[in-house]
């Protein structure tokens, strides 16, 4: 059964809508009437709602401010614009948030009916589709750019897939995938400064230099069939094909082209950014399904940095060439601990303590490289914990190596490693609960201020903190037990029993004080919230009748 919000500030219209569309043969087991898009949005956010109809001009709120909401809170609910305006600009924009369809009036009862059975029918039908059958609908036109770099991204990180779906992947891109030799580049950009004059890079500016960097990464690997994408954070990845031939058929050392294009890349960012860079190159293979495994040779590889801070370029084959395996098993625990750290995952933090420890007594190297290892795990704790305390107070001066291991020998570091990595771990955790009580505290302290504003939208708490909307409802569901707008629904009604029993305000006054546009509204919205009318709760709590 359908469940269906008309919204039209003409009371006539929004009516005889709701009874015509009742007293048809769809299911429809209820229609909803709101007056404006603020009433519409309050229902919204209290029921679930198959279908809105909804004017356009509107007083208040238009309709297309409310579908502006309805896109941001609930994408997938689908909208039919009815309206007595013929204007292009207003059936574009209506188009463009995710109208199913734009009616002029008056509309015809066949013609109403006709789209209100379509746009029903499709979105039963979508329902019904499974998630294997959405994939491969995704995954038909990989010429799309979203769904390109999903499948690149699902070829270079997914480890865990079975030949089968490699397979299809590579499929998906067609002759993209040529080979014979495929080998990853990861770039670590440096963005906090660019540009000839080395000025420092503004935060909202670096989304535009990390564009120009992307183009000049696809440029300069044109020659070798690289396909690029965005990485997470500042890091771009990079795929090439290389050929033991060139183009008029002469020889060409693979390895040769791998150090050519790793230094190439580099001269090209620094030259037309003025950009730094970090450049790990993974080793060539003949099996495209292996980029997975590639990717994390270029990720270790550009661990190198760390020890050689003065070089831009790594090649993980040089690295097996100095008999420096061992340095790509340590970075691996290194990278796993700090992850774990991320995701305060306390169980399995203990226990990898001792791994890593272990691991590093039994790697068997000269102390100044041991010395080199152990630098490399404490340093990157304590910018991770710097990174996270930054802005809270958290002093972290104890966790600084240089104060924590002072003019110890390697044998004494050892054995003060584990405390160290066991405190900072533990600092961590309440460093990431502070926050969230922190951020919490915000997102309520913002609503409280604001819940009697009747064109309060989740945008704006999200603003508040800087999170997107998916993420802050997220995180309120998960501290408090329930939805953002159940509890700025519980602060107006609390608000508007308050006021009901202590004063005595007219029932339209309360209404607008705790953020309803109108008091009709207002009593629907107190009697499904408390069971009784207003003018009965007032009676109860002997408060002034209106």
């Amino acid at each position: 059964m359908y469940k269906i919000l008309v919204v039209d500030d003409e009371p006539r219209v929004s009516i005889g809508i709701r009874n015509f569309l009742l007293a048809s043969d769809l299911r429809i087991s209820s229609v909803e009437v709101a007056l404006n898009g603020f009433e519409a949005v309050d229902y919204l956010r209290m029921e679930q709602f198959d279908l809105v109809l909804t004017d356009i001009q509107m007083s208040r709120m238009s309709g297309i401010e409310l579908m502006e909401t309805i896109y941001m809170e609930q994408p997938n609910l689908p909208v039919i614009v009815i309206s007595a305006h013929e204007k292009f600009d207003f059936a574009k924009k209506s188009l463009r948030l995710g109208a199913r369809d734009y009616l002029v009036k008056p509309v015809e009862e066949d013609e109403l009916l006709l789209v209100v059975r379509r746009v029903l029918v499709e979105k039963e039908e979508i329902g019904k589709q499974s998630l294997e059958r959405s994939i491969q609908e995704q995954g038909k036109n990989a010429s799309d750019p979203g769904r390109r770099r999903e499948i690149l991204m699902e070829l270079v990180t997914e480890r865990g897939l079975s030949k089968k779906e490699l397979d299809d992947l590579v499929a998906e891109l067609a002759n993209e995938l040529k080979g014979p030799y495929f080998g990853v580049i990861s770039v670590r950009l440096d963005l906090s400064q660019g540009g000839f004059s080395k000025r420092e890079v503004m935060l909202q500016d670096r989304k535009l230099l990390k564009y120009a960097a992307l183009n000049i990464f696809e440029e300069s690997l044109s020659e070798w069939n690289g396909l690029t994408l965005n990485g997470f954070g500042n890091e771009l990845i990079g795929i090439i094909q290389l050929n033991d031939q060139d183009s008029s058929g002469r020889f060409q050392p693979l390895q040769s082209q791998l150090h050519l294009i790793g230094q190439f890349v580099s001269v090209n960012f620094k030259q037309y950014l003025n950009v730094n860079t970090t450049i790990g190159m993974s080793s060539l293979h003949s099996d495209v399904t292996l980029l997975s495994r590639l990717m994390e040779e270029a990720h270790t590889t550009a661990e190198w940095k760390k020890l050689h801070p003065e070089q831009t370029v790594f090649y993980y084959e040089d690295i097996a060439a100095q008999d420096s395996l061992n340095m790509v098993e340590w970075m691996k625990k290194v990278e796993q601990f700090v992850q774990l750290m991320k995701g305060n995952s306390e169980d399995r933090l203990s226990l990898h303590v001792q791994d890593v420890v272990g691991l590093l007594k039994e790697l068997g190297h000269t102390e100044e490289l041991l010395n080199s290892y152990c630098g490399m795990l404490v340093y990157r704790i304590y910018g991770l914990l710097l990174e996270y305390g930054q802005g809270n107070g958290t002093t972290l001066r104890r966790f600084d190596p240089d104060v924590f291991f002072r003019d110890l020998p390697f044998a004494s570091k050892i054995e003060r490693l584990v405390p160290y990595m066991e405190a900072a771990a533990q600092a961590m955790t309440d460093m990431a609960r502070e926050r969230e009580r922190t951020i919490l505290a915000r997102i309520t302290g913002y609503i409280q201020k604001h819940y009697h504003n009747p064109a309060l939208k989740i945008q704006d708490i999200a603003s508040e903190v800087h999170f997107s909307s998916a993420y802050l409802g997220y995180l309120f569901k998960r501290e408090t037990k329930q939805n953002v707008w159940d509890f700025v629904t519980e602060l107006r009604m609390e608000a508007a029993k308050y006021l009901l029993a202590t004063s005595d305000k007219k029932r339209y006054e309360i209404a607008y004080e705790v953020g309803y546009e109108s008091p009709e509204h207002f009593s629907r919205m107190f009697k499904r919230y408390t069971g009784i009318s207003p003018a009965d709760y007032r009676k109860g709590s002997g408060g002034v009748s209106d």
